[in-house]
């Protein structure tokens, strides 16, 4: 088999994909023998060369027999025992690579691929296997080097495109990531392991967005308006209404917390309080699409139809794209869609057939009731009655600024260009959280969207039960969660990320034998895995081994700096050391940071051991104030939860 002719087989872990088919690639080897003057004066060249060239084919025979066998030491010694031979060998440092890659021994396989690149420059498997170590060993700008002149050998390596995006996201460069990953998914528009890719990575790129605007604004309207939409999301009712309430108590104005609020009212079935929301809404913004569809909608349950189709009408008539997304259309296929409240599905139907049966013909009719079913649950009628809804006009002018665009692009579930006209707006306006609120929104939505096309392409595949996990630890429905993840292991022992996923679990429930069990086995697989090594030394905390915690929390923060929660646990650790100072340190470099009060405790608690009474108090109260901005209800029994999206 040609070099250039091999076909790659992968698997995939995280938005990694990985190769576990090694691969064996045949050299056309011609020799070489140089040999001292003094020597070439006593002997036949021509018996030399072919004595060499004897042993060197029977080594790389060997060398490949191995390979093909999984036996990599032997192929390694084999391979080597060539190039001391002949050491000018492309293809051979190349086969040297795969099985040093084989055997997790990345830096050594990017030097054979950097010797095989050396020698023949443009071998587009070299440059992708190459970027792919650099991208292992953590150099991935320069991975982004190698996997984009791979792509420019072969545009249709698949491997190098995901691997791209993989690299551009460990670089930094999260939007570009996320383009790249776009883009591989149009080309292979049915291959599940970019689909997970792409599922996993929009929704990675929520959730670190919208810790970063809760880091940013907490104390404001936002902050309240992000936690209600999570604890809306969780189903837990109270602390969302208290949220949101407190964000419209903090800002009167905003119109986005007032039409959150009354969706939440609606979700529970409380029309009255939704209605007087709605009310609200309304009188401070009369012309508001949203408000007049949704009121619209809720005069259709309390069966005043007239001025319900009335106000739907009207809304569509002002921004039919917003009216329409208000409703929940057009109705996407989606994972995480969750069953409505029985009273309020009993109101869609009753509402959806006395509107079917009168005489109310009219464009604000199939609007209608595209909404009702869709409220309901029934895709099947919403869609039928969707698709009879009258044309859209056409969207706005490229004069409007590039905001509306991208809300307009937004409302219409068009993600791709919605996406371009929110990075190109912040790109100019940096400090704009509504609009990187919004585009996290989008992302997030993005996710679900993926998962579900995952699943119809291959509901059996792995990635679903992954992603479904990941899914459901949003949520918290971590029994769920559980079962899904054992899944994978079932099937997939050896795949990087399941067992820290099984041991987070765990631990979150207290099963620290078997949290230590997972967690230690995700490191025998990937020993330099941030979140698993930080996992492992909180349980070892937890244990009170704090020497045995340290090195391994230690790394996690080299490793990834913004690995925040580890910070609390390795300043526990050092204070059960005694070594105040050093926890002091460590716990001072995360406070900014410290969304559920954890660094402030542990400081706290370090400065009192010191004796630092005053400082401590300070920091105590610091750790009420935050407890209270996350719950937004001071007298809540409920457990503090960290941030989920």
């Amino acid at each position: 088999m040609a070099f250039n002719d091999v076909k790659i087989n992968y698997d995939q872990s995280m938005f990694h994909i990985r190769s576990h088919r090694f691969l064996v690639f045949a050299a056309a080897i011609q020799f070489a023998c140089v040999l001292s003057g003094a020597c070439a004066a006593q002997v036949d060249h021509s018996q030399i060369e072919a004595q060499v060239q004897t042993q060197v084919e029977a080594h790389f025979r060997a060398a490949q027999q191995a390979q093909q066998q999984g036996q990599l030491d032997d192929a390694i010694a084999e391979y080597q025992q060539v190039l001391r031979l002949q050491p000018r060998l492309p293809e051979v440092y190349a086969n040297l690579g795969l099985v040093y890659y084989a055997h997790g021994e990345f830096e050594h396989s990017a030097k054979a691929f950097a010797a095989a690149d050396k020698l023949r420059p443009g071998m587009r498997a070299v440059s992708l296997w190459l970027g792919i170590d650099e991208v292992r060993l953590n150099h991935p700008a320069l991975g982004v080097t190698y996997l984009r002149e791979a792509i420019r050998l072969d545009p249709k390596e698949k491997l190098a495109q995901s691997w791209l995006g993989t690299a551009l996201w460990d670089a930094g460069q999260m939007d570009a990531a996320l383009i790249q990953l776009r883009k591989a998914a149009v080309q292979f528009p049915d291959d599940p392991d970019l689909l997970f890719a792409l599922a996993e990575a929009y929704g990675k790129a929520a959730k670190q967005q919208t810790e970063q605007l809760l880091d940013e604004s907490s104390g404001t309207s936002l902050s309240d308006m992000i936690y209600g939409a999570i604890y809306a999301e969780e189903r837990d009712w109270t602390k969302a209404e208290g949220h949101l309430h407190r964000a419209i108590e903090r800002d009167p104005h905003s119109l986005d917390a007032r039409l959150q609020l009354a969706v939440v009212y609606f979700d529970q079935a409380d029309l009255p309080a939704a209605q007087a929301q709605l009310d609200r809404a309304l009188e401070q913004s009369p012309q508001s699409a949203a408000a007049l569809a949704l009121s619209g909608e809720l005069l259709l349950l309390t069966q005043n139809q007239a001025e319900g189709l009335s106000r739907i009408a009207h809304a569509t008539e002002i921004d039919r794209s917003e009216a329409l997304d208000a409703l929940g259309l057009p109705v996407e296929k989606s994972v995480d869609r969750k069953e409505a409240d029985a009273g309020l599905v009993a109101l869609c139907h009753d509402a959806a057939e006395k509107l079917e049966a009168g005489a109310s013909p009219g464009p604000a009719r199939p609007v209608a009731l595209a909404a009702l079913y869709a409220l309901a649950g029934d895709e099947e009628a919403a869609l039928r009655n969707y698709r009879q809804i009258a044309p859209a006009r056409p969207s706005p002018s490229p004069s409007a600024n590039l905001l509306a665009q991208a809300m307009t692009s937004l409302h219409q579930h068009s993600y791709d260009p919605a996406e371009e006209l929110f990075l190109r707006w912040l790109a100019a306006h940096p400090q704009d959280r509504d609009a990187r609120y919004h585009l996290a929104l989008m992302r997030r939505q993005v996710s679900l969207v993926q998962m579900a096309r995952l699943l119809a392409v291959a509901p059996d595949s792995y990635h679903v039960h992954q992603l479904l996990g990941q899914l459901y630890v949003s949520r918290e429905e971590d029994a769920k969660a559980l079962i899904e993840y054992q899944a994978v292991a079932a099937t997939h022992p050896n795949l990087p990320g399941i067992h820290f996923w099984l041991g987070h679990l765990y631990w979150a429930h207290g099963d620290a034998d078997r949290a230590l069990a997972e967690l230690t086995r995700e490191l025998e697989l990937d020993p330099d895995h941030p979140e698993a090594n930080g996992e492992l030394g909180a349980v070892l905390v937890a244990e009170e081994r704090a020497a045995e915690a340290i090195p391994h929390l230690e790394f996690a923060i080299r490793s990834k700096p913004d690995l925040w929660p580890a910070y609390a646990q390795l300043g526990r650790a050092y204070a059960m050391q005694k070594d105040y100072p050093r926890a002091e340190a460590i716990l001072r470099r995360s406070l900014a940071h410290d969304t559920d009060a954890a660094s402030h405790y542990q400081l706290a608690m370090v400065l009192r051991a010191e004796g630092k009474t005053d400082q401590a108090a300070q920091l105590f109260a610091q750790v009420r104030a935050i407890k209270t901005e996350k719950t937004a209800s001071p007298n809540s029994d409920s457990p503090d939860r960290e941030t989920k999206q």
